[in-house]
């Protein structure tokens, strides 16, 4: 049978085991959570420069389209003229108006 001594002996060897196991699963938490975020903080780190280079992959491209477009237009009016026969004046661009705001 236990007496009171041994009851407060065992109680407090089970206590510290508790409290020991409590801690160490509290810190093995919180080095998963750690691990966890940093693995899901590294694709961000690592995407900007592919991101940047498709931007500038994309820039370059429509770059290229706005510039078929314009010899598009340059070969049209060029068509155009030489079906009419008429000599084309250039649109003369308006002069640039700065309205108070």
């Amino acid at each position: 049978m236990l007496n009171a001594d041994d009851l407060v002996v065992l109680l407090s060897f089970a206590s510290a085991f508790l409290f020991a196991s409590t801690i160490t699963f509290a810190v093995l938490w919180v080095r998963a959570r750690e691990r966890f975020l940093k693995q899901r903080a590294e694709p961000m780190l690592e995407s900007p420069p592919d991101r940047i280079e498709h931007l500038v992959n994309a820039v370059e491209t429509m770059a290229v389209e706005v510039e078929r477009i314009s010899e598009a237009q340059r070969f049209t009016t060029q068509v155009l003229t030489k079906r009419l026969g008429e000599p084309v004046e250039p649109r003369r661009v308006p002069e640039r108006v700065i309205t108070p705001h």
